[in-house]
């Protein structure tokens, strides 16, 4: 009991913050941002980036708002990385002047089982950290703090329906469950902050093994498909406790995922993976690596590709050049459409431009 009850005074604390300050900033995001409809986001979401509509999108931009977010248009994407939908901003909780934009990634392969995950960002930034994997996980996991936190109900309020059909009220309190971090991975999905704060929570209670272990289970490939954040976490981890060869091939791993994706600087995990140098000597010494260890190719040789995969990989080191700090996102939109068309992906080519 306890431990619940002081699980819910910190969660009443920081959502209390979040939501206040989000509050207390919104006029001055709104001050640049017009109020736009969930139709208006999902005809863009149909017509420009040409995707399926996530469900629940309406009473997704409604939870957003009612976390004192400020709704934007989906076409105010410049300063934003090209395959980001913008949905909503608030004012940075560093206390610096940044817009903080909330967004769905759509992936260049709608093929892919990924969706379109909600990321967080800001214009100019390099990096894109990973919210939730979909819009239920987002909406799960919102209403879970603020019923653990027992102090409101906006954020129901503003999920209606759709929000109940996710998560009914007292789940995380008859759960059982000791903390809202393990009834989230256990009952909502998987987010990589709470992932990472599993991992050092026994840290700071002296239990490398578990530590490690729930960093290798982070990594697991259903888990978050096409990001490096795991890997990156995974080989800082390593290095902390002084564990440096793990460290450097797990960098190395995390490095072969688009470097967008990665939390901290390129240059950080380069310098961990023990990879001198700008970003092409570092895909050069990543491409060497892998003909070494597929049998039959010879060092130095690439494997045979076809000119479509081709101009896939062209386009991922064109974004990988600006997450290393060449260029800037929209410098690159012209280039990386380019080779969206040279792929057949002329719609991607087409929203990457839109």
């Amino acid at each position: 009991m306890r431990t619940l009850q002081h699980c819910r005074s910190a969660v009443i604390f920081h959502t209390l913050r979040r939501q206040q300050y989000f509050v207390g900033q919104r006029s001055r995001c709104a001050a640049a941002h017009a109020q736009i409809d969930a139709h208006g986001h999902g005809r863009y979401i149909d017509e420009v980036a040409t995707s399926p509509r996530p469900e629940r999108l309406g009473s997704l931009l409604k939870v957003l708002e009612a976390q004192g977010q400020t709704i934007v248009s989906p076409s105010d994407r410049d300063g934003l990385q090209p395959l980001l939908i913008p949905l909503a901003c608030h004012q940075s909780l560093a206390g610096t002047d940044d817009e903080v934009y909330t967004c769905f990634l759509r992936w260049p392969d709608l093929s892919s089982s990924r969706g379109m995950p909600i990321v967080q960002t800001t214009k100019g930034s390099r990096q894109v950290q990973l919210l939730a994997r979909s819009t239920d996980e987002y909406i799960h996991r919102a209403l879970c703090e603020e019923d653990a936190a027992e102090c409101m109900d906006s954020l129901a309020s503003a999920a209606g329906e759709d929000g109940r059909a996710i998560y009914q009220k007292g789940a995380f309190g008859s759960s059982g469950l000791g903390s809202v971090d393990a009834y989230l991975v256990r009952k909502a999905g998987m987010y990589p902050d709470v992932v990472e704060r599993l991992a050092m929570n026994h840290i700071q209670k002296g239990d490398k093994m578990s530590a490690l272990i729930t960093a290798e289970w982070y990594t697991r490939k259903n888990h978050f498909p096409g990001w490096a954040r795991p890997f990156e976490f995974n080989a800082n981890l390593y290095s902390s406790i002084g564990r440096n060869e793990e460290a450097r091939d797990g960098a190395r791993i995390a490095l072969r995922f688009p470097w967008w994706t990665l939390s901290g600087s390129f240059q950080d995990t380069a310098s961990l993976a023990q990879l001198p140098g700008n970003a092409t000597a570092v895909q050069q010494a990543l491409e060497m690596q892998s003909s070494i260890n597929k049998e039959g190719i010879p060092p130095g040789v690439a494997a045979t590709r076809s000119p479509n995969q081709v101009a896939m990989d062209d386009a991922d080191m064109l974004l990988n050049r600006v997450a290393a700090g060449e260029g800037d996102w929209d410098s690159v939109r012209q280039p990386l459409a380019e080779k969206y068309r040279e792929a057949g992906l002329s719609a991607v080519a087409d929203f990457v431009l839109a």
